[in-house]
Protein backbone atom coordinates (compact mmCIF):
# COMPACT_ATOMS: atom_id res chain seq x y z
CA UNK A 1 0.00 0.00 0.00
CA UNK A 2 2.89 2.22 0.52
CA UNK A 3 3.26 2.63 -3.24
CA UNK A 4 -0.54 2.74 -3.80
CA UNK A 5 -1.63 5.74 -1.07
CA UNK A 6 1.16 7.84 -2.42
CA UNK A 7 -0.73 11.49 -3.19
CA UNK A 8 1.17 12.08 -6.70
CA UNK A 9 0.24 13.99 -9.36
CA UNK A 10 0.93 13.79 -13.28
CA UNK A 11 3.90 16.22 -12.63
CA UNK A 12 5.35 15.22 -10.14
CA UNK A 13 7.38 11.61 -8.31
CA UNK A 14 8.70 10.17 -5.36
CA UNK A 15 11.88 8.46 -5.32
CA UNK A 16 12.10 6.52 -2.41
CA UNK A 17 15.52 4.84 -0.76
CA UNK A 18 14.65 1.94 0.91
CA UNK A 19 17.39 0.97 3.78
CA UNK A 20 16.66 -3.09 4.77
CA UNK A 21 19.11 -4.63 7.99
CA UNK A 22 18.07 -7.91 8.89
CA UNK A 23 19.53 -10.27 11.02
CA UNK A 24 22.22 -11.54 8.04
CA UNK A 25 22.20 -9.14 5.54
CA UNK A 26 21.25 -5.61 4.27
CA UNK A 27 19.60 -4.51 1.41
CA UNK A 28 18.85 -1.33 -0.84
CA UNK A 29 16.84 -0.39 -2.94
CA UNK A 30 16.11 3.07 -4.86
CA UNK A 31 12.40 3.20 -6.14
CA UNK A 32 10.55 5.90 -8.04
CA UNK A 33 6.35 6.10 -7.72
CA UNK A 34 4.61 8.19 -10.66
CA UNK A 35 2.04 8.13 -12.19
CA UNK A 36 1.09 6.62 -15.68
CA UNK A 37 -1.50 7.98 -18.27
CA UNK A 38 -3.77 5.37 -19.03
CA UNK A 39 -6.02 8.07 -20.92
CA UNK A 40 -6.58 11.78 -20.71
CA UNK A 41 -8.73 11.33 -17.92
CA UNK A 42 -7.16 8.26 -16.23
CA UNK A 43 -4.02 7.56 -14.29
CA UNK A 44 -2.56 4.55 -12.68
CA UNK A 45 0.47 4.10 -10.17
CA UNK A 46 3.77 3.34 -11.98
CA UNK A 47 6.40 2.05 -9.62
CA UNK A 48 10.05 1.93 -11.46
CA UNK A 49 12.86 0.39 -9.23
CA UNK A 50 15.48 2.25 -10.42
CA UNK A 51 18.87 0.35 -8.28
CA UNK A 52 18.94 -2.89 -5.98
CA UNK A 53 22.30 -3.20 -3.61
CA UNK A 54 23.06 -5.38 -0.85
CA UNK A 55 25.85 -6.79 1.30
CA UNK A 56 25.28 -10.20 1.98
CA UNK A 57 27.52 -10.37 5.44
CA UNK A 58 26.03 -7.20 6.87
CA UNK A 59 23.45 -8.15 9.20
CA UNK A 60 22.19 -7.53 12.85
CA UNK A 61 23.17 -10.87 14.39
CA UNK A 62 26.89 -10.05 13.87
CA UNK A 63 27.28 -7.54 16.59
CA UNK A 64 26.46 -10.20 18.77
CA UNK A 65 29.82 -11.66 18.10
CA UNK A 66 31.42 -8.30 18.80
CA UNK A 67 29.89 -8.51 22.34
CA UNK A 68 30.48 -12.19 22.83
CA UNK A 69 34.62 -10.87 22.11
CA UNK A 70 34.33 -8.39 24.61
CA UNK A 71 32.68 -10.42 27.42
CA UNK A 72 35.21 -13.21 26.29
CA UNK A 73 37.73 -10.81 26.85
CA UNK A 74 36.53 -9.47 30.34
CA UNK A 75 35.99 -13.12 31.74
CA UNK A 76 39.61 -14.01 30.72
CA UNK A 77 41.26 -10.78 32.23
CA UNK A 78 39.31 -12.00 35.94
CA UNK A 79 42.09 -12.92 38.73
CA UNK A 80 40.09 -16.11 38.90
CA UNK A 81 41.32 -16.74 35.21
CA UNK A 82 44.83 -16.40 35.40
CA UNK A 83 46.34 -19.11 34.01
CA UNK A 84 43.45 -20.76 32.89
CA UNK A 85 42.17 -21.62 28.89
CA UNK A 86 40.85 -18.75 27.07
CA UNK A 87 36.59 -19.44 27.26
CA UNK A 88 36.05 -19.05 23.60
CA UNK A 89 38.11 -22.58 23.64
CA UNK A 90 34.74 -23.86 25.61
CA UNK A 91 31.28 -24.46 23.35
CA UNK A 92 28.99 -24.29 26.36
CA UNK A 93 30.05 -21.00 27.85
CA UNK A 94 30.36 -19.49 23.77
CA UNK A 95 26.56 -20.52 23.75
CA UNK A 96 25.73 -18.95 27.06
CA UNK A 97 27.70 -15.62 26.18
CA UNK A 98 25.97 -15.70 22.89
CA UNK A 99 22.58 -15.83 24.43
CA UNK A 100 23.59 -12.92 26.88
CA UNK A 101 24.97 -11.08 23.92
CA UNK A 102 21.75 -10.62 22.07
CA UNK A 103 20.08 -9.62 25.28
CA UNK A 104 22.49 -7.33 26.02
CA UNK A 105 22.26 -5.69 22.33
CA UNK A 106 18.50 -5.35 23.12
CA UNK A 107 19.62 -3.26 26.24
CA UNK A 108 22.34 -0.78 24.55
CA UNK A 109 19.72 -0.45 21.83
CA UNK A 110 17.53 1.87 24.74
CA UNK A 111 20.30 2.82 26.75
CA UNK A 112 23.84 3.43 27.36
CA UNK A 113 24.80 0.43 28.79
CA UNK A 114 24.48 -2.87 30.14
CA UNK A 115 24.67 -4.89 32.86
CA UNK A 116 25.73 -8.34 32.43
CA UNK A 117 25.46 -11.43 34.93
CA UNK A 118 26.43 -14.89 33.68
CA UNK A 119 26.64 -17.13 37.06
CA UNK A 120 29.24 -19.64 36.91
CA UNK A 121 29.62 -19.70 33.76
CA UNK A 122 33.05 -21.70 33.74
CA UNK A 123 35.29 -23.51 36.31
CA UNK A 124 32.39 -22.05 38.86
CA UNK A 125 33.19 -18.24 38.48
CA UNK A 126 30.39 -15.42 37.57
CA UNK A 127 30.90 -13.00 34.66
CA UNK A 128 29.62 -9.53 36.00
CA UNK A 129 30.07 -6.02 33.98
CA UNK A 130 28.96 -3.05 33.03
CA UNK A 131 29.09 -3.18 29.17
CA UNK A 132 29.07 1.21 28.22
CA UNK A 133 27.60 1.38 24.53
CA UNK A 134 30.49 3.87 23.98
CA UNK A 135 32.80 0.50 24.29
CA UNK A 136 30.72 -1.88 22.14
CA UNK A 137 31.11 1.22 19.20
CA UNK A 138 34.10 0.68 19.44
CA UNK A 139 34.92 -2.30 19.15
CA UNK A 140 32.38 -2.88 16.66
CA UNK A 141 33.35 0.08 13.96
CA UNK A 142 35.02 -2.23 11.35
CA UNK A 143 31.11 -3.10 10.91
CA UNK A 144 29.74 0.12 11.44
CA UNK A 145 32.33 1.76 8.85
CA UNK A 146 29.93 -0.94 6.34
CA UNK A 147 26.55 0.70 7.34
CA UNK A 148 26.92 3.15 4.42
CA UNK A 149 28.46 1.74 1.51
CA UNK A 150 25.22 -0.69 -0.14
CA UNK A 151 23.91 3.19 -0.36
CA UNK A 152 26.64 4.38 -2.42
CA UNK A 153 26.30 1.41 -4.17
CA UNK A 154 22.46 1.77 -5.46
CA UNK A 155 23.29 5.13 -5.80
CA UNK A 156 25.82 4.92 -8.24
CA UNK A 157 23.96 2.15 -10.01
CA UNK A 158 21.04 4.67 -10.26
CA UNK A 159 22.97 6.61 -11.50
CA UNK A 160 21.23 9.07 -8.99
CA UNK A 161 23.03 11.54 -6.38
CA UNK A 162 21.42 12.03 -2.59
CA UNK A 163 19.56 15.30 -3.21
CA UNK A 164 17.78 12.67 -5.62
CA UNK A 165 16.20 11.36 -3.30
CA UNK A 166 13.32 12.54 -1.70
CA UNK A 167 12.53 9.81 1.45
CA UNK A 168 14.70 7.02 2.99
CA UNK A 169 12.58 4.25 4.70
CA UNK A 170 14.07 1.97 6.86
CA UNK A 171 13.12 -1.62 7.39
CA UNK A 172 14.42 -4.17 9.78
CA UNK A 173 15.67 -5.41 13.09
CA UNK A 174 18.73 -4.14 12.77
CA UNK A 175 18.12 -0.52 12.29
CA UNK A 176 16.88 -0.73 15.74
CA UNK A 177 20.39 -0.36 16.28
CA UNK A 178 20.81 3.57 17.68
CA UNK A 179 24.26 3.84 15.96
CA UNK A 180 23.29 2.57 12.22
CA UNK A 181 20.51 5.48 12.54
CA UNK A 182 23.25 7.78 13.70
CA UNK A 183 25.54 6.96 10.54
CA UNK A 184 22.86 6.80 7.92
CA UNK A 185 20.95 10.43 9.20
CA UNK A 186 24.86 12.26 9.44
CA UNK A 187 26.02 10.33 5.78
CA UNK A 188 22.44 11.11 3.86
CA UNK A 189 21.66 14.34 5.76
CA UNK A 190 18.00 13.32 5.28
CA UNK A 191 15.54 12.36 7.92
CA UNK A 192 14.66 8.62 8.63
CA UNK A 193 11.40 7.43 8.22
CA UNK A 194 10.14 4.11 9.55
CA UNK A 195 6.68 3.38 8.34
CA UNK A 196 6.89 -0.35 6.78
CA UNK A 197 7.32 -3.90 8.10
CA UNK A 198 9.92 -5.50 6.22
CA UNK A 199 8.16 -9.05 6.39
CA UNK A 200 4.85 -7.68 5.95
CA UNK A 201 5.82 -4.90 3.02
CA UNK A 202 7.48 -7.79 0.78
CA UNK A 203 4.72 -10.12 0.82
CA UNK A 204 1.85 -7.78 0.30
CA UNK A 205 3.53 -6.43 -2.66
CA UNK A 206 4.75 -9.77 -4.44
CA UNK A 207 1.10 -10.78 -4.29
CA UNK A 208 -0.55 -7.39 -5.44
CA UNK A 209 1.94 -7.18 -8.41
CA UNK A 210 1.16 -11.14 -8.83
CA UNK A 211 -2.40 -10.70 -8.82
CA UNK A 212 -2.33 -7.61 -11.41
CA UNK A 213 -0.45 -10.12 -13.60
CA UNK A 214 -3.86 -12.03 -13.20
CA UNK A 215 -7.03 -12.05 -14.96
CA UNK A 216 -8.33 -13.83 -11.73
CA UNK A 217 -8.08 -10.97 -9.50
CA UNK A 218 -9.61 -7.40 -9.68
CA UNK A 219 -7.52 -5.39 -8.27
CA UNK A 220 -6.16 -2.09 -8.54
CA UNK A 221 -3.95 -1.74 -11.38
CA UNK A 222 -0.18 -0.71 -10.71
CA UNK A 223 2.44 -0.52 -13.36
CA UNK A 224 6.26 -1.81 -12.15
CA UNK A 225 9.49 -1.50 -14.14
CA UNK A 226 12.66 -3.53 -12.62
CA UNK A 227 15.62 -3.31 -13.74
CA UNK A 228 17.68 -6.63 -13.88
CA UNK A 229 21.41 -6.25 -12.55
CA UNK A 230 21.97 -8.87 -14.62
CA UNK A 231 21.58 -9.38 -18.46
CA UNK A 232 18.88 -11.72 -19.11
CA UNK A 233 19.23 -14.33 -21.84
CA UNK A 234 16.52 -16.16 -23.44
CA UNK A 235 16.34 -19.63 -25.36
CA UNK A 236 14.09 -20.62 -28.42
CA UNK A 237 13.62 -23.44 -29.71
CA UNK A 238 11.12 -23.90 -32.65
CA UNK A 239 8.66 -27.03 -31.83
CA UNK A 240 8.45 -28.45 -35.54
CA UNK A 241 12.04 -27.64 -36.66
CA UNK A 242 10.53 -27.76 -40.47
CA UNK A 243 7.94 -24.83 -39.95
CA UNK A 244 10.76 -22.54 -38.68
CA UNK A 245 11.34 -19.60 -40.28
CA UNK A 246 15.23 -18.78 -40.85
CA UNK A 247 16.50 -15.23 -40.57
CA UNK A 248 16.85 -14.84 -44.15
CA UNK A 249 13.16 -15.87 -44.55
CA UNK A 250 12.27 -13.45 -41.73
CA UNK A 251 14.06 -10.37 -43.76
CA UNK A 252 12.28 -11.72 -47.31
CA UNK A 253 8.92 -11.15 -45.10
CA UNK A 254 10.01 -7.84 -44.13
CA UNK A 255 11.00 -7.88 -40.36
CA UNK A 256 13.62 -5.56 -39.03
CA UNK A 257 16.40 -6.96 -37.57
CA UNK A 258 15.00 -6.13 -33.67
CA UNK A 259 11.92 -8.44 -35.23
CA UNK A 260 13.52 -11.49 -35.80
CA UNK A 261 13.39 -14.53 -34.12
CA UNK A 262 16.48 -16.19 -34.11
CA UNK A 263 17.06 -20.08 -32.20
CA UNK A 264 20.05 -21.32 -31.07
Amino acid sequence: MFGIDQKLTAESNLTVLFYNMGGMDTEVSIARYSLYNLTATKTTPYIEILSEASDPELGGSDLDLYIVDLLATKFNSLPERAGKPDVRSDVRAVRRLMKDATNTKEVLSANKAASIKVPELLDYVTLSYSLPREDFEAAAAPWFARVIKPVEEALAKAGLTIEDIDQVELLGGGVRVPKVAEILTSSLGKELSVHLNGDEAMCFGAAFIASNSSTSFKVKQVFLTQHPPHDVYMKISPLNTDDALTEEDQRAEGLGEDEIIKYW
